[in-house]
């Protein structure tokens, strides 16, 4: 149970303030099991988006949705904690009491915990019966579908040596710029001054002075003015204006191009680096390519588990 986890218990703690568990309303019913208004509104804080609650900008056809999704993960989560129990699985006394002080820990001092206990009507054994719960079905899912989904390096190194091709990164440029402004409502006088000053500093560039320290000198980039005009290392299709791009692939390594206009102004344009394609190697790629199968993987592992749980379960909803 992670952080927020914690967190979301300690807002349905307080949400349910004088209504104990056992008497918090029931909403829904999984083979003859009731689930609760406060099991409700913990999984519905962990779906909605912090912020958004916060600052009360959630409208109410995202709400009923993100309270849709609540009732049907509430739901999945007894299907899980239901065959864990068929399954006999259990959880230590040790794990429970570390979570229970993890709430605890959330609220800043035992002083308070308590403080909160009590003026929610729940008793310490509720919360770690609640907690237990959530440790169960957290197991359940372990086992049947996180640990099911597992890859070995010999299936991840043959999927990478199947779809070698599609692991390589593109050509590379790296490129400096001396941006001169211009206002997008600028006047046609204003915009001829800015053009030959670019003009200016071209010549100054091509007469041989050091394009770093004209750039550090006349750039009105802020962001890249300080560090002689670096703008990065690209790739093709990545930088913002096509006309740059344009300009630095038509480049060789250290050549300076003519003045560009783009929508921010006029810019000289310097190619630093150039790197070639290259094929990534299977220890570049190994990771990626981890998270992206045993994700697809387990998606279709949950699936075709959650659809086995429910295919015998009698489920009543009573209270969306």
């Amino acid at each position: 149970m992670n952080l927020l986890r914690l967190f979301i218990i300690v807002v349905s703690i307080a949400f349910f303030a004088k209504t104990s568990l056992a008497a918090s309303p029931v909403v829904a019913k999984v083979n003859g099991k009731p689930l609760t208004a406060f099991e409700l509104n913990e999984e519905f804080q962990a779906l909605l988006p912090t912020a958004a609650s916060w600052h009360g900008n959630v409208s109410e056809e995202t709400m009923a949705g993100i309270r849709k999704k609540a009732m049907e993960t509430l739901i999945d989560k007894e299907l899980q904690y239901q065959y864990a129990l068929e399954k006999e699985m259990s959880v230590s006394r040790d794990e429970i009491e570390s979570q229970f002080s993890g709430t605890e820990r959330a609220y800043g001092s035992s002083k308070k915990f308590k403080e909160a206990i009590k003026k929610s009507g729940l008793t310490k054994d509720e919360v770690k019966e609640y907690i237990k719960k959530r440790l169960l079905t957290a197991k359940a899912k372990e086992q049947e579908v996180t640990a099911k989904a597992r890859m070995s390096d010999e299936e991840l190194r043959d999927h990478y040596e199947k779809n070698k091709g599609a692991f390589n990164r593109p050509e590379q440029f790296r490129a400096s710029h001396i941006l001169i402004g211009v206002e997008p409502a600028a006047s046609a006088e204003d915009r001829r001054k800015k053009l030959q000053l670019a003009k200016d500093i071209l010549a100054k560039i091509k007469a041989g002075e050091d394009f770093v320290k004209l750039a550090m000198r006349y750039s009105t980039d802020a962001g890249t003015a300080p560090i002689g005009g670096d703008i990065g290392t690209f790739h093709k299709g990545m930088m913002a204006d096509d006309s740059l791009e344009k300009a630095v692939l038509a480049l060789k390594v250290g050549e300076v191009s003519d003045v560009v206009e783009s929508l921010y102004g006029y810019h000289i344009v310097m190619l630093t680096d150039l790197k070639p394609p290259t094929q990534l190697s299977f220890d570049d790629v190994k990771i990626d390519i981890k998270v992206r199968l045993e994700q697809k993987r387990a998606d279709g592992l949950y699936k075709k588990w959650m659809e086995g749980l429910k295919a015998g379960a009698k489920i009543e909803i009573l209270k969306k």
